[in-house]
């Protein structure tokens, strides 16, 4: 009778928690229905195409309202010139080797700047960045970007960074400091125009933890290669915190509560929010990362995390090949690296990663096991462009002069260092507006 009891307090406790949490609806809106068997649930699964499955997952919230529903391989979506239909975007299914055409989840002329969670962060003309859901269609703005602090008032259209303020605060010199005119050690401003701001200012944006209605949580954003820095925003602040950082970051994560992220040297830190001063520190979590540069340079590094919570950074070298195409462009290829970290707590470089499969681009980097799946291929690395300045502006930079190239998808195989693109993808490379983006569905 005890345990019954229990039980029953248990159960009114979750429905409670569940009522709390849970978002006001219209009264014409889809009804949730009654939470299903796993089997079944699975069954239905397997049964439903890559579309169908987030049609099902939005009636029966109760039941796929988390990551088991959406096990498969992360999505691309496509970003094209799609003429007759403006409003429509690509989706590309690894599960299913197909694409379809789906409603727009975002304006045609955003670009992405970052995927998390079934999220989207993206950016307009206007510098705006905004988060969108490509399953329910919900949209939040995040702070506006002169709430950073470091920007000059202009009656023009665009954006003024004070360069002296912006570098005393990136490398952590202190209000005391940046507010005496006599230790000023550097004059001067950059003009970014409104729409330069997400090619040239913004890298990516990473989101803390699930979204729940009406907040947008805790977004990380990191800054362009130029300025490295990275920022913070939050519900609560509704501003923009850019934060110290001397050897700047150059991409990040999310994982059980802590932004983590590699700098350009190569070092891993995990940020953490101080309740005092509402900002954020940052706490080296393993030794700095030897790069060997070889025949060609480091291009990019990438964060990743194994299931079980180990690192991995990605290193992505790029180089002209001696060919060219049919119109005397240059051709790239590309090859990785995969650095873990041992129990040792040291870096070791692995061509071996088992039934793993990473996933990288600047947009996200995800690590996901394969075991059980036709869809992916175990040991292997697929990768997408990383240069959104080049498709935003259409000028393809000096290492990517073959702009079907610059724009691909392709797969690398860490055991033999070979490249392959994927076939299923070849007619829509030239159509592609700006980098495809690694997408994982969620509709909470």
């Amino acid at each position: 009778m005890g345990r019954s009891k229990g039980a029953a307090a248990r159960r009114k406790k979750a429905a409670a928690a569940r009522k709390a949490i849970a978002p006001k609806v219209d009264a014409d809106a889809p009804r949730h229905w009654p939470s299903l068997l796993p089997e079944l649930l699975a069954d239905i699964h397997d049964r439903l195409g890559f579309l169908d499955r987030i049609a099902f997952a939005a009636v029966f919230a109760a039941s796929c309202d988390g990551d088991d529903y959406f096990r498969s391989a992360p999505w691309l979506l496509l970003p094209g010139k799609n003429e007759e239909n403006p409003a429509a975007a690509t989706v590309f299914s690894f599960a299913d080797r197909c694409a379809a055409t789906v409603r727009a989840p975002y304006p045609r002329d955003h670009l992405v700047l970052g995927s998390s969670r079934g999220w989207l962060a993206t950016a307009d003309d206007q510098g705006q960045i905004y988060l969108v859901n490509p399953a329910t269609g919900e949209q939040h703005a995040l702070p506006d970007i002169t709430t950073m602090g470091v920007f000059l008032r202009t009656p023009y259209e665009g954006f003024i960074l004070d360069i002296w303020r912006f570098m005393a605060i990136r490398f952590g010199l202190g209000p005391s400091f940046i507010s005496d005119p006599s230790r000023r050690l550097v004059y001067g401003a950059h003009v970014l125009t409104a729409d330069e701001m997400r090619t040239s200012f913004y890298r990516k944006v990473v989101l803390a933890s699930p979204r729940r209605p009406g907040s947008h949580g805790t977004a990380m954003l990191i800054l362009s290669p130029d300025f490295g820095a990275p920022a913070f925003a939050t519900a609560e602040d509704a501003v923009w915190m850019l934060e110290p950082s001397h050897d700047g970051v150059e991409d990040a994560i999310h994982y059980n509560g802590w932004f983590l992220s590699v700098s350009y040297s190569g070092v891993v830190e995990a940020w953490q929010h101080d309740t005092e001063s509402g900002g954020y520190t940052s706490t080296a979590v393993t030794p700095k990362l030897a790069i060997e540069e070889g025949g060609s340079p480091c291009h990019r590094k990438y964060l990743a995390i194994a299931p079980g919570g180990r690192l991995m950074v990605v290193l992505k070298y790029a180089q002209v090949t001696k060919g060219k195409d049919l119109y005397g462009r240059y051709r790239w290829t590309c090859s990785f690296k995969v650095h873990v970290i041992g129990d040792d707590g040291q870096w070791k470089e692995t061509r071996d990663i088992g039934n793993l499969a990473l996933f990288v681009g600047v947009n996200n980097s995800l690590c996901v096991p394969t075991s059980g799946r036709s869809d992916i291929k175990a040991g292997c690395i697929y990768f997408t462009d990383d240069e959104p300045r080049v498709a935003a502006l259409g000028k393809p930079m000096d290492l990517w002069a073959d702009e079907s190239d610059a724009r691909a998808v392709g797969v690398y195989r860490l055991k033999d260092g070979t490249v392959k693109k994927m076939e299923e993808l070849r007619h829509h490379y030239r159509t592609l507006s700006a980098p495809p983006v690694w997408i994982t569905p969620s509709i909470s």
